[in-house]
């Protein structure tokens, strides 16, 4: 189940989640992306776990990683 959207975070990785999470596939590109978000620690702590969503889904095999 997808959380409500945060309205912190940049527009483009709102859609980022929510159409990985939708899909259940995530190209590398944008993975880096998400990836890069975390590492720049400016989120606040419900923003990372949104965007952690994605990361734990593809752990559990929810979320694919495509090329």
């Amino acid at each position: 189940m997808v959380s409500s959207i945060s309205e912190g975070l940049p527009h483009d990785i709102e859609l980022l989640v929510a159409k990985a999470l939708n899909r259940g596939v995530l190209n590398r590109r944008d993975y880096l992306k998400l990836a890069e978000v975390i590492l720049e620690n400016t989120l606040t702590a419900s923003d990372r776990h949104y965007i952690n969503q994605v990361f734990d889904s593809i752990r559990t095999g929810r979320v694919q990683l495509a090329d």
